[in-house]
C-alpha cells in the first residue's frame, strides 16, 4: 500500500472520530439542559373568600354559681344530728329535709308552751266570768265600782298573759320544725360539713351543707379596662375547658363591672352559660374568646395561606397555571385560623394553602387535590 493511500485512510478515520465526539458532546448538552429545568413543587390551594371575622380577647377563670344560687345551709337550732339524708353530689329539691336534729328537748318545750297557753286561757275565762258577775251586781247597786274596775284590769292582764303564752307556743312549734334542716333551693349538694351524731350550735358559723343550683353558671372574667368600650352586654362567645376537650359551650355577657381595680386597671365581666346537663362544675377552669372588633363581608383566607418573606413582609402566592407568584398583602384582623386581607388580592383568586415555604417571586408548582 502506498503512502498516499495510508494518509487517506488516516484522514477518514480522524473525521469519523471528530463526528462521534461532536455527537456525544451534543447529546450530553441536552441531558444537562433537561436536568437544569426547575422541578414543580407540590402544593394545595384555597380560594380568597368574603366573610365576617372578629378580633378576640382571650380571658379565663373558674366557674361560679349565679348570685343567690349557692347557699351554705346551717341549722337554726342547736342540738345533736340524728340523721343526714343527703350526701355530696345528691340532687335535692327546695324544702327537702337534709338533716334531722334531735327533737325531744324541743318537743318537751312545746308541751310546756301548750300547757301555759291552756292555763292562760283558763285564767282569762275566770276573769271574764268574774267581770260579768260583778257588772250585774254593780248595775243593781250591790257592789262598788272599784270591784268592777279590778275585774276589768284582771281581764286585761290575763289577755296579755294569754298572748305571751301563745307567742311562746308559736316559737316552740317553730323550733320543733327547725329541727329539720331543709334545702332552701333546688340544686345539688356541693359539700357536706358534718356527720351523724355531731353537735351543731344553730348558727351560721357552723354550716351543715352547701347546696348550689347549677342549671346556669357564670364565669367571672378579669378584663383590662381598655377593652370595656369594645364589649357589650348581650354579646355571645364560645367557651372551652380542658375537662371536655373538643367541646364548646356558648356564653353570653350579662354584666360589666361599673368599677375597676385601681392597682391593676382590670374589671370583672360576668359571662353566663346554660348548663342543662350539669357538665360544668363549680371551680372548673374555663377559657372564653370575647369578640372586641368585627369586620363584616371582608376578604378572608386561612391563616396558614399567609407566608412571610425574608424581610418579614406578609405575602400570599397566587397560582396562575403551573406557576405561583409572590404577592405582598396587608393584613387586618387575625385569629387562630383565619386572616383578613385588606389589600393585595381579590375575591375568587386561587392561592397556595400548604407547601409554599421557601418560595421565591416566581415558583413552578403542581397543584395536588
Amino acid at each position: 500500500m502506498s503512502n498516499r493511500m495510508v494518509f487517506k485512510y488516516v484522514r477518514v478515520l480522524a473525521v469519523l472520530l471528530m463526528v462521534g465526539w461532536a455527537a456525544s458532546c451534543t447529546g450530553g448538552g441536552k441531558e444537562d439542559g433537561a436536568a437544569a429545568a426547575p422541578h414543580p413543587f407540590p402544593v394545595t390551594v384555597t380560594v380568597v373568600k368574603r366573610g365576617n371575622i372578629s378580633a378576640l380577647l382571650n380571658v379565663s377563670g373558674t366557674i361560679a354559681s349565679l348570685p343567690n344560687q349557692d347557699v351554705r345551709v346551717s341549722a337554726l337550732v342547736a342540738g345533736r344530728i340524728t340523721h343526714l339524708t343527703a350526701a355530696q353530689g345528691d340532687s335535692v329539691r327546695r324544702g327537702e329535709v337534709l338533716a334531722q336534729i334531735e327533737s325531744q328537748p324541743y318537743l318537751e318545750r312545746l308541751a310546756q308552751a301548750q300547757a301555759a297557753v291552756a292555763q292562760a286561757q283558763a285564767n282569762l275565762r275566770n276573769a271574764q266570768l268574774s267581770e260579768t258577775r260583778d257588772q250585774t251586781l254593780f248595775e243593781h247597786g250591790i257592789v262598788a265600782k272599784k270591784y268592777l274596775e279590778a275585774d276589768m284590769a284582771q281581764v286585761a292582764a290575763d289577755q296579755g298573759a294569754l298572748q305571751q303564752a301563745q307567742a311562746a307556743l308559736a316559737l316552740a312549734q317553730l323550733d320543733v320544725e327547725r329541727t329539720r334542716v331543709r334545702s332552701p333551693l333546688t340544686g345539688v349538694v356541693v359539700q357536706r360539713f358534718v356527720s351523724d351524731g355531731e353537735q351543731v350550735d344553730g348558727t351560721a358559723a357552723q354550716p351543715v351543707f352547701e347546696v348550689a343550683n347549677l342549671n346556669q353558671v357564670e364565669l367571672y372574667a378579669n378584663v383590662p379596662a381598655m377593652y370595656f368600650g369594645d364589649i357589650q352586654v348581650g354579646e355571645t362567645m364560645p367557651l372551652t375547658t380542658p375537662a371536655f376537650p373538643g367541646r364548646t359551650f356558648e356564653g353570653r355577657i350579662i354584666a360589666i363591672a361599673p368599677s375597676v381595680n385601681p392597682s391593676t386597671n382590670v374589671g370583672v365581666v360576668r359571662i353566663r352559660m346554660a348548663n342543662p346537663d350539669s357538665l360544668l362544675r363549680l371551680g372548673m377552669y374555663l377559657s372564653a374568646k370575647i369578640p372586641i372588633e368585627t369586620h363584616r363581608n371582608t376578604l378572608i383566607v386561612p391563616l396558614q395561606a399567609v407566608y412571610r418573606n425574608g424581610k418579614n413582609v406578609p405575602e400570599v402566592y397566587q397560582v396562575q397555571g403551573t406557576v405561583a407568584l409572590a404577592q405582598p398583602v396587608q393584613l387586618g384582623i387575625q385569629t387562630n385560623t383565619e386572616a383578613e386581607i385588606v389589600s393585595g388580592v381579590h375575591e375568587g383568586e386561587t392561592i397556595v394553602l400548604t407547601g409554599g415555604y421557601g418560595f421565591g417571586p416566581r415558583t413552578p408548582v403542581k397543584v395536588e387535590p
